[in-house]
């Protein structure tokens, strides 16, 4: 036997997942749980019980009254001409056109009083349809005002979260824009850095004829044949002259 908790003999299980199924908030499921346990284990428990709706307008399954019980009367022998005898009264061996009329009378009459029950049966129900519906958009009108603030209450925090996650999911994109900003900026800069570095070292070379220290001898290769040193045959004759007088 399960040991599980019975709310007015139905598991409470089964009560929690109708609540969240309805769209009820977790703490409304809660409290309305707790109270229905509360009521349903309490000594006044037949003081709280709600009692089952009841329709104040009567509606019987059968109506015996609407019962049609109409049954024909007359049926007509087919004459044959030159043969059968056409008379007005009644004899031992022909009704007469008399009879015949008045059974086509009475079973017009029952037709009449057939169709007259089945109108006055129609209008009834639909007098009672009436008292129902009129019942039951009263009853559905108090169980929507009962209804209508926990609805709210679960539309606004559904509201509440969704402009949360929105407003996270903005700044989370915020935050990656300027971070690929700065990070294109930082790429930029250290592009114009280098560019700048290699307009200097050429300005260098084509100044003073050499690379300027650090510079690789690839780089010298692949700017031209520049020679690093002058050679004493290459040096001017003022220089030339100087040493001369020197050795003088």
């Amino acid at each position: 036997m399960s040991d599980e908790q019975l709310v007015y003999g139905v598991p409470a299980h089964t009560i929690v997942e109708a609540l969240r199924a309805a769209g009820v908030a977790e703490d409304d499921v809660v409290a309305v749980l707790g109270r229905a346990i509360a009521r349903s284990s309490g000594p006044g428990l037949a003081a709280t019980v709600s009692p089952p709706f009841v329709f104040q307008t009567s509606v019987p399954q059968t109506a015996p009254q609407c019962e049609l019980h109409f049954e024909p009367t007359f049926a007509h022998p087919d004459f044959v001409d030159g043969v059968t005898v056409v008379q007005a009264g009644e004899t031992p061996t022909e009704i007469g056109f008399n009879h015949r009329f008045h059974a086509i009378e009475t079973d017009l009459g029952g037709v009449a009083e057939a169709l007259r029950t089945v109108s006055n049966c129609i209008k009834e129900l639909r007098l009672e349809l009436f008292g129902v519906v009129q019942e039951l958009q009263v009853k559905i009108t108090a169980i929507d005002r009962r209804i209508d603030p926990i609805k709210d209450k679960t539309e606004t925090k559904e509201s509440k979260e969704k402009e949360k996650d929105s407003k996270e999911g903005k700044e989370s994109k915020e935050k990656e824009g300027k971070d690929n900003k700065e990070s294109k900026e930082k790429d930029s800069k250290e592009g114009k850095e280098k560019d700048r570095g290699k307009d200097g070292q050429k300005e260098f070379v084509d100044l003073a004829g050499t690379f300027p220290p650090g510079a690789s001898g690839s780089e010298s290769a692949a700017e031209g044949d520049e020679r690093t040193f002058i050679s004493l045959a290459d040096r001017p004759d003022v220089g030339r002259d100087a040493l001369s007088e020197e050795d003088s």
